[in-house]
């Protein structure tokens, strides 16, 4: 279920978060996405790279803010190679889509920097970076903030098709308006095209994961290459960096959208809580909060998470945040 958000009550903020990040490599004239994606042996940027190469041939010219029902259609078909059957996409305001309802990011131009990544598997690469791009959504025509901001990006290379696959991404860039003082959720009805087993196997895979978290410690059900990516910036790659650890107040999830491919399985979901405080010094927000996890089944039958994106943001909002009542925005445009 989606939040109800009255306009006499909602909120919207103004702000930039910025992110230091380094400078992204430089990449062969004839290092396109196809090329990218073919190479078995890619490096966790290159994969990178790719993904928001192809990005940049969807939607519509440079500038332009919306796209064309043509448009779309053929940025459906221009990507829908390049997704695993399994896809899942998680954006920071709620939406989440599967490979037969994601409609690409316009994406004009775009950084990456500082990039993680681990490989739990021989045919799995997990991504951690941060992107400073121009982009708009077509299905909302927002225009999102060109500040730098993480992704974490999970690849499954196909042995049929011989190219790497995007099996996850998590995109925690915010549009230039933003939510404040309101749980920031945007439900977008996505129904769950799990079977009635996988289903149970992802809820019962989420509620171990909360269940673990209200304890204190988590890590029985983390791969020890395990990524975390939260909305406030802070992320670890594996498990030995992580400093210290999470515990939430009881928690209870809604909506789960449960995707398979074979060993690997995604989860995207809200979260509800009382009380959130990431590695034991962060106070993120509580009440609703989206989260995306990935799972890898290990040869021993045993699933184990191998990257979460969180997307609670900070408790306190930003210096410099502007909150005005919704019916005043336009006077901000």
């Amino acid at each position: 279920m989606g939040l109800r958000m009255t306009s006499n009550r909602l909120c919207v903020a103004v702000f930039a978060l910025l992110f230091l990040i380094l400078p992204s490599a430089t990449f062969a004239g004839d290092a396109t996405y196809e090329k990218l994606f073919s190479k078995k042996g890619a490096t966790g940027e290159e994969l990178a790279h790719a993904f928001f190469d192809l990005l940049s041939k969807t939607g519509g010219p440079a500038g332009a803010v919306g796209t064309t029902a043509e448009q779309d259609a053929a940025s459906k078909r221009l990507i829908k190679p390049y997704l695993d059957p399994a896809f899942q996409l998680q954006r920071s305001s709620g939406q989440h889509y599967i490979a037969e309802t994601y409609l690409p990011a316009d994406v004009d131009d775009f950084e990456i920097g500082e990039v993680r990544e681990t490989r739990p598997a021989e045919d799995v690469v997990v991504v951690r970076y941060f992107v400073g791009a121009s982009q708009t959504l077509p299905d909302a025509a927002l225009v999102m903030s060109k500040d730098k901001a993480a992704r974490l990006s999970v690849f499954h290379w196909s042995i049929s098709d011989a190219r790497w696959k995007i099996l996850s991404h998590a995109n925690f860039n915010t549009p230039i308006a933003a939510f404040c003082n309101q749980k920031p959720i945007v439900d977008n009805g996505l129904e769950s095209p799990a079977s009635s087993e996988d289903q149970t196997l992802g809820e019962g895979l989420m509620r171990n994961f909360y269940d673990l978290l209200v304890n204190g410690n988590a890590e029985l059900i983390l791969n020890p290459l395990f990524q975390y990516q939260s909305a406030i910036g802070v992320g670890f790659t594996t498990l030995s960096e992580r400093k210290t650890k999470t515990k939430f107040s009881e928690t209870q999830f809604d909506h789960a959208v449960v995707t398979r491919n074979k060993r690997l399985l995604i989860v995207s979901l809200y979260n509800t809580t009382k009380e959130r405080v990431l590695m034991g010094q962060y106070h993120l927000r509580a009440g609703k909060s989206a989260s995306m996890a990935t799972f890898l089944q290990g040869s021993d039958g045993v699933w184990a998470m191998i990257a979460l994106a969180s997307f609670a943001p900070s408790k306190a909002l930003p210096e410099g945040v502007l909150c005005v009542p919704v019916e005043k925005m336009e006077r901000l445009q």
